[in-house]
Parts: C-alpha cells; structure tokens; sequence
C-alpha cells in the first residue's frame, strides 16, 4: 500500500492562527447535525477532507471538554497539535492551567506509537501499561476525584498512512478492549484521502465495523436537513452504480482485448511460419536457379564438345563419301546428298541449342557480346524485329549479374514472340555506379487481365517472368512489369554495390 504522509503539513497552523483572528468562519460556525452522536458515543470515528474544518471540529469538542471541567488527551501529530493549541488559546482558554492540572495532555502520536509497536504489530501488554497509564493519570485530580476524560486520537490514521492498516484495526481493537478496564470516550481521525484505492475498501470497512459511531466527512455534516441528507445519499449510491457499471465494462473491455491479443498472437505466429516458410521457399529457388544454370552450362558443354564434335565428324565423312557419288547408283547419291544435309542441319541445330542453353560468349567475352549474338540469332529464328540500344563500352559485369541480365532479355524476348504477338520489340541496357537497368518493350496485346488479376507471381504463368523476378530478387534487385492493349514494359535493376 502506497504511504500517505500528512504528519509534516503545516496547512493546520496556518489555518488555527486565521480562526483566531477570525472567529466567525463558516466551519467555526457550523453546528454538529441532529444525526451525529459522536460526542455521546463511547467510540466514535471521524473523516474529513480539509484541514482546516478537522482542526476546527476537535477544537470545538475539545473546549467543551475542558469548560466542563473534565479531562481531555490528545494524541496527535505535531502539527495538529500546535494547530488546536493556537485554535483554544485564540478562544480564551488558558491551555497552560489546564496542562498544570492534568486536565489537557497533549502527546505526539509517532512517539507513543513507538512505545509499544513491536515489528510493526501493537503489543497488547505494552499498550495497556502506557495507555492506560495515561488514561489513569488523566482521569486523576487534584481534589481527589475521578474526571471524565475525552481521547482525541490519530496514532491509527499515522498506521494508515504508513502503510499499514492492519496495525491500525489491531489498535482499534485494543482500545475497545481497553474500554473494558478504563472508563473514557474515544474519538478518532482519519484523512479520507487515505482511502481512495480499490483495495482501501476492506480495511475502510473493518476500521468502520470497530467504531460506535461513523461520521462522514464535512460535505455530510454541513447538510441542515434530513432531505437534503437522502438527496446526497442518493446521490452517492447513483455514482457507486455507475462506478460498478463502469467496471464491468471495463472487465468485459479487457476480456475481449485479451481474446483480440490471443488471436492476434496466432495470427502473428502464422504469418511468421509464412515468413519462414516463404523464406525457405525462396531460398530453395534460389538454389534450383543455381543448379539449373549449372546443368546448362554443363548439358551446353556436352552438347558442343560432344555431340557436336561426333556430327562435324559425321559430316566429315559424307563430305569425303559424295566425292565418289558418281559411282553410286542415282537413288544412292540422292539418299547421300539428303543425309549430308540432314546431319548438317542438325549439327546446326545442337550448336544453337548449346548457345541457348549457355552461349560461350557470355563466359569468355562479357554481357554485351552475348546480347548481340542472342538477338541476332533470336531474330534469325521468328520474325519479330528488335531494336538494341546497349553501350558497347558497358564493361564486364559480376558473373552472376551477367547471367540474370542475359536470362532477363532471353526470357523478355521468348515471350513477346510465344505471347505478345508484337512484330517488333526493343531492348535497352545501362549501367550507373550503382546499378544496371535492363529493359524490354514490345508494341503487342499485353498480358492477359485473368493473370494480371490472380496476382504478381501468377501473372507470370507460363511466360517466365515469376522465375525472372526471383533470380533478380536473389541479387537485391526489382523486376516491375507495365501492361496493357497497346503493349508490355518489362523492366529489371540489379545493383552493382
């Protein structure tokens, strides 16, 4: 429990020195309600908001203590203590002859506190000796007989702002067992801001439950009439209703947050399993990528020193065969002649099939040799007519830069010839510090809405650019596809840094 500490104010001096130049203010002036018995009480309790009014309340009971010629004793803090000494004496009443009398005892609460407080518990022994050694010496005078003595004491209220509130019932409690022994009225304190926490509630109740007699705080007690009492009653009992409503939406509030928080804890836990599993998607591809380009090349390399080499052979040998074609049969020499074509026009065919699946030129002699010989050969084999804009001095590139450029413009121009049914296109690239732009255009009928609308990597089906994009996305590049019915812009940057 937070401490609350008000045994340092000052506020009551201040205010006890203003109502004795100023004897008439309205909480000097206001009387004790019909309702309130705490002057007859045994036990009585009372709260207070203001200073101010608290002060002035017990100097009020305290002067008719003493003009009676009975016993009063206060236990107080030291600054309330000061504050009722200045309030009496501003009233005419000459504290000191009562203090030679033993009628008014004045004692600091956190000292008397001290007396008997055993790790932070009252001492039930300690408390009857000094208490009610006290209450003995009080009740005593001068002429012999027993006085009526009055307590006015905040030693619970200083447990309270401690901390310590079970401390404060105990001594409740022990004072009402001390009633046994002791004839005496008590009259106790408590700031009511001590208790403005939930968790107040219950040792607000039981310190309650220890008392004869509960008086509310000023705003209660200024009210003259008993309608005016249930108005504010009812007031009170409106404000705990929606106070309880409000509570209860605020229960229901944090319920259903919790329930969000869960399913958003799930929903974050599957887009992360996406995530992972996109990513090893990706890095699976990336993967297939490198070894498709490696079987290329290696398939390329079979291809040209291989099968090539044995067809040149071939080739060779009908060469040297149809020099004595004459001697042949005329159905023999036309078979001659057509097989000489026929494994010339394949061995043509496994060169540009080798080339295409890993041109030599790229290896040896850079991305620029490698486009030129593509597009002239691509040109060659369809009728589509390209327009190449591309610096010669372009200069080597990383090798894998290389390769994802030539597969762009290879993939680009296969298919603007399988699906744009464009008769010309154009290819542009160019190269920054920092970067390399590869573009395709053609003048065709755009890619299909149906793709387009089924999303980035669908669109790509069947015409190359999802493989596109994730070659170049592999490499910290971007591949941005623009289409409509008057053609296709396929553009791709990789970074050189």
């Amino acid at each position: 429990m937070e401490t609350q500490s008000f045994s340092s104010e000052t506020k009551p001096v201040r205010v006890a020195a203003r109502a004795a130049t100023e004897p008439a203010t309205d909480l000097a002036a206001t009387p004790l309600t019909p309702w309130c018995t705490e002057d007859e009480s045994r036990h009585s309790v009372r709260f207070y908001s203001s200073d101010q009014f608290f002060v002035e309340t017990w100097g009020r009971m305290i002067g008719t203590v003493l003009g009676a010629g009975d016993g009063a004793v206060v236990v107080a803090t030291q600054p309330h203590r000061d504050a009722l000494a200045e309030l009496l004496t501003g009233r005419g009443l000459n504290i000191s002859v009562a203090v030679e009398q033993g009628r008014y005892v004045a004692l600091d609460a956190t000292e008397m506190l001290a007396t008997f407080m055993v790790d932070g518990t009252p001492d039930a022994e300690r408390f009857t000796d000094v208490v009610g050694g006290v209450l003995a010496r009080a009740s005593a005078s001068p002429e012999g007989k027993r006085l009526r003595v009055s307590v006015f004491g905040e030693m619970v209220a200083v447990l309270v702002a401690e901390g310590n509130p079970d401390a404060a019932i105990r001594l409740e409690q022990l004072w009402n067992q001390l009633a046994l022994d002791h004839s005496f009225v008590l009259h106790c304190a408590y700031p009511i801001h001590g208790f403005c926490r939930k968790e107040d509630c219950d040792s607000f109740l039981k310190i309650c439950a220890e008392h004869s007699a509960v008086v509310p705080t000023e705003r209660y007690t200024r009210m003259g009439s008993e309608g005016e009492r249930l108005r504010h009653i009812t007031e009170l009992e409106q404000t705990a209703q929606a106070l309880q409503s409000e509570m209860a939406e605020r229960t229901q509030a944090k319920a259903r947050s919790a329930a969000l928080e869960s399913e958003n804890g799930q929903l974050v836990e599957e887009v992360r399993k996406r995530e992972r599993a996109e990513d090893g998607l990706r890095t699976l591809t990336a993967r297939l990528l490198t070894i498709r380009d490696e079987e290329r090349r290696r398939v390329a390399r079979e291809l040209y020193d291989g099968t090539a080499q044995v067809l040149a052979a071939l080739a060779i040998n009908l060469g040297i065969v149809e020099i004595e074609k004459d001697v042949l049969s005329r159905t023999s020499s036309d078979l001659l002649s057509q097989s000489t074509k026929l494994v010339h026009d394949l061995l043509q065919d496994v060169r540009s099939l080798s080339h295409l699946l890993h041109p030599p030129t790229l290896d040896e002699m850079g991305i620029v040799s490698a486009i030129h010989w593509y597009v002239e050969r691509f040109m060659e084999r369809s009728p589509v007519r390209v327009e190449l804009v591309m610096p010669e001095d372009l200069g080597r590139l990383p090798r894998e830069v290389e390769m994802a450029v030539f597969r762009v413009v290879q993939e680009s121009l296969t298919n603007v010839h399988h699906h744009s049914g464009s008769k010309t296109a154009s290819v542009q690239v160019s190269r920054s510090p920092r970067e390399v732009v590869v573009e395709v255009r053609d003048q065709g009928k755009g890619i299909p809405p149906e793709i387009k609308l089924a999303g980035k990597d669908a669109m790509a089906r069947g015409v190359g650019i999802s493989g596109m994009r994730e070659r170049v996305r592999q490499l910290g590049g971007t591949v941005s596809v623009d289409s409509d019915h008057h053609g296709s812009i396929i553009r791709a940057t990789l970074p050189l840094a």
